[in-house]
């Protein structure tokens, strides 16, 4: 006659013979058996000699229409929602776009008025020295004279 051990979340009980492995199994079928001749121990549910009166699940109690219409409402919610998100994303890209390219516009702009302002300033200092070199030519004949 075969022995069982049973494991109920690491505590084991047996060795019992069939017929009280069965009255144990019928108070807890979620145990694991083991037998010397098993390598690990095992599922109750997956070893044949046991008698195991497993009953089905109720079968799911139907949805109330109420709750899935009320589902429905909050889905439509939720797209339109998401559809205002979605069309505000939109309308930011593109005024950051618009954004992107007044900026590159007012750079090439700053660039080329600053490169204007470099040469006004070259000119000015260039008059500037010529005036000097001028006024020191008019000193010198007064100094002459």
């Amino acid at each position: 006659m075969k022995k069982w051990f049973f494991s109920d979340n690491g505590k084991v009980s047996g060795p019992l013979g069939l017929k009280e492995s069965n009255e144990l199994i019928a108070k807890n079928p979620d145990l694991y058996a083991w037998h010397p001749s098993y390598t690990h121990w095992v599922p109750v549910s997956c070893i044949n000699e046991f008698d195991l009166n497993i009953k089905p699940p109720a079968p799911p109690v139907d949805i109330p229409k109420d709750l899935i219409e009320g589902l429905i409402d909050e889905e439509k919610d939720l797209i339109s929602t998401l559809d205002r998100i979605d069309k505000t994303i939109s309308t930011t890209s593109d005024s950051l776009y618009e954004i992107d390219a007044e900026i590159d516009n007012y750079s090439q702009i700053t660039h080329n008025l600053t490169e204007e302002v470099k040469v006004v300033v070259q000119t000015i200092e260039a008059q500037y020295a010529s005036l000097q070199k001028n006024l020191a030519n008019v000193i010198k004949t007064d100094y002459d004279v």
